[in-house]
Parts: structure tokens; C-alpha cells; sequence
């Protein structure tokens, strides 16, 4: 899973009031369950907000990948989008 969050939703002046702080203790969770793979920060994140999330990430372990094979791209939006070879390009195996 890859987490890439904004920092907090836009307020009334289109900015955002989540603290570097509050970003990291959002995300802390992902990493407290092994969930994640990579983490980043999106609009309205600053300098801060990625070092914060540096910062809170540095006490967990990385998150080993299970053995299952190739792995596959997932994308999620309303419906769940899965990445499939369809045309079997020969940058593909299986």
C-alpha cells in the first residue's frame, strides 16, 4: 500500500491546516499494522509535513513483502482497478 496523503482537507482561503504533527500521528497507524510500503504527502504538504512523516516512519521496520509471486499493480477509486496484461506484452511474465 502506498499512502499519500494531503495535509488535512482545504479550508475557506483553499489552504491547509493540518500540522506536520498531525499528519504523522494520521498516518502512524498504516505503519503500527505493517500495512505500508511507501509513504509521501500530497497537497498541502510541505518540507515539514515529509520530515515529520520521516521522523514517525524511522521506528518502524520496513514492511517485508509476502512470497507470492509478481507482484500486481492495484489502483483504488470508487471501485477497486486492477492492472492487467491483456495485450501479454513481453515486458509481462505469465
Amino acid at each position: 500500500m502506498h499512502v499519500y496523503s494531503n495535509a488535512g482537507l482545504p479550508n475557506a482561503m483553499s489552504g491547509y491546516d493540518d500540522t506536520p504533527a498531525d499528519r504523522a500521528k494520521c498516518n502512524s497507524h498504516f505503519f503500527e499494522n505493517g500495512q505500508i510500503n511507501m509513504v509521501g504527502g500530497c497537497c498541502g504538504s510541505t518540507p515539514p509535513h515529509i520530515k515529520a512523516l520521516k521522523e514517525m516512519s524511522s521506528q518502524f521496520k520496513a514492511r517485508k513483502l509476502p512470497d507470492i509471486g509478481r507482484p500486481k499493480m492495484r489502483l483504488s477509486r470508487l471501485e477497486d482497478n486492477g492492472i492487467h496484461n491483456h495485450l501479454r506484452l513481453p515486458c509481462q511474465r505469465g
